[in-house]
C-alpha cells in the first residue's frame, strides 16, 4: 500500500503564499519567494526515503536579508515493531512526526484523540516538537481557522517535486487507487528487547544482549542470580559506595542502575552491548515536557544530564543557587542536590550514592 497522500490549495484569485518541496521522507514549506537555490537544494533531497531535520534546517540560510522569516520541516521519526493497537498498520494508528517550525506558519497536527495547532510562539532560531501517532497535517497561515479533520484529503494531489499554494494537506492513509506517492515512512527499529515491568506501567526496561538479567529495581531477576550477586558483593570493599540515584517529582526514588530517559512518552534508541536503558513516564498536562525530554546516567563517580533535543528546554538548579538551562542536545554533570526542572512542575532531585 502506498502510504500519505499529500494535497495542496490556493485560495481563488490569490498568489500563492508557500513553496512546498514534497520528499519521500519529508515535507518542506518556505515562503513563495524563497530564492531558487534553497529550494533546488531541499528539492534534491525529494528521493531519499530517510532524511534528517539537521539536512534540512541547515539548507535553509536565517538572519540575512532576503532569507526566509517563517518556514516548516516535517520528517517522520521512529516506529517500533508492533506499536498502536493496529500493529503495522500506520492509517488506523498514526505516526510519530518531528517538525520544526519558524516565523508566522502554522501546523495543524492530528491524531485520532483530535487536533492541537503547532507554532513557533516566537522562540528563535525555531522551534522543535516531536508528535506521536499523527494521522495528518495541515500547514499554513496561523491566521486561518484550525480545519476540521474531513479536510485532510482536500487539495489537488502532489508527488514528490515542488509545487506552491497557500495550505498543505498531508494524511497518512493514501489514495484507494494507490496513485499516491510514498511520503513519510516511519522509520523503525526492531532490533532492541522491550521488556514491561510487571509492577509499573510506566516504566519499560531497554536490554541490549549481554546486559545483566535484573529487575528495574536493580534486583536480580531469579533466587540463583541473586546468591552470585551477593557472593561478588561480598568480595568488594565494605566502604564502597553504591550508585547514586534521583527522585522523581511523585517522590519516587530511582537508582542509577541503568541509563534512565525520561519524558511525556520516551522512545528506546540504541543501546551498547551489555547497556540497560530504562524508560520512565511523567505527565505534563500542558505538554512542556518533551516526548524525550531528559537521559540520566551514571558514568563511574559521576552523574551526567543530558537534554534529549526538548523543545521547552531543561534547567538545573545547583545546591548553592544558580540556574543553568542545559543547551539543546547537551550534557552537564552535576552533584547531588542538583535539581533538573523539565516543566509542568517535574523536578527530578539528584541523590548521593547510597
Amino acid at each position: 500500500m502506498q502510504l500519505g497522500r499529500v494535497g495542496c490549495e490556493t485560495a481563488p484569485l490569490e498568489s500563492a503564499e508557500w513553496t512546498f518541496v514534497v520528499g519521500r521522507g519529508f515535507l518542506a514549506v518556505v515562503p513563495a519567494g524563497t530564492a531558487s537555490p534553497v529550494v533546488a537544494a531541499l528539492h534534491a533531497l525529494a528521493a531519499d526515503t530517510a532524511v534528517t531535520l539537521e539536512a534540512l534546517v541547515s539548507l535553509i540560510p536565517l538572519g540575512g536579508a532576503g532569507e526566509p522569516d517563517a518556514f516548516a520541516v516535517i520528517v517522520p521519526g521512529v516506529r517500533r515493531a508492533g506499536d498502536g493497537a493496529n500493529g503495522d498498520d500506520p492509517t488506523q494508528d498514526g505516526i510519530p512526526v518531528h517538525a520544526v517550525v519558524r516565523g508566522a506558519i502554522a501546523v495543524d497536527v492530528f491524531s485520532i484523540g483530535g487536533s492541537r495547532r503547532f507554532t513557533d510562539r516566537n522562540i528563535r532560531p525555531w522551534l522543535l516538537a516531536e508528535f506521536q501517532s499523527v494521522t495528518g497535517l495541515v500547514i499554513g497561515s496561523p491566521l486561518a481557522a484550525v480545519a476540521r479533520a474531513d479536510r485532510l484529503g482536500a487539495g489537488r494531489m502532489l508527488g514528490t517535486g515542488i509545487d506552491a499554494g497557500d495550505t498543505l494537506f498531508w494524511s497518512v492513509a493514501g489514495e484507494p487507487d494507490g496513485t499516491a506517492d510514498t511520503v513519510l515512512r516511519p522509520r523503525r527499529i526492531v532490533d532492541d528487547t522491550v521488556v514491561l515491568d510487571r509492577r509499573m506501567r510506566d516504566r519499560v526496561v531497554v536490554v541490549a544482549a549481554g546486559a545483566p538479567a535484573v529487575e528495574p529495581s536493580g534486583e536480580p531477576a531469579d533466587p540463583s542470580a541473586g546468591e552470585s550477586a551477593a557472593e561478588s558483593a561480598a568480595d568488594e570493599p565494605a566502604d564502597r559506595p553504591g550508585p547514586h540515584g534521583f527522585r522523581l517529582a511523585t517522590g519516587e526514588e530511582v537508582r542509577l542502575g541503568a541509563v534512565y530517559r525520561i519524558g511525556r512518552s520516551p522512545r528506546p534508541r540504541r543501546i551498547q552491548p551489555g547497556e540497560r536503558l530504562e524508560l520512565i513516564v511523567v505527565d505534563s498536562a500542558t505538554a512542556l515536557v518533551s516526548a524525550n525530554h531528559l537521559e540520566i546516567r551514571q558514568d563511574g563517580d559521576a552523574v551526567v544530564v543530558t537534554d534529549l533535543g526538548s523543545t521547552n528546554g531543561t534547567l538545573v538548579h545547583f545546591p548553592l543557587g544558580r540556574t543553568q538551562r542545559l543547551r539543546f542536545g547537551a550534557s552537564l554533570t552535576v552533584l547531588p542536590g542538583t535539581t533538573v526542572d523539565i516543566g509542568d512542575g517535574n523536578l527530578i532531585e539528584i541523590l548521593p550514592a547510597d
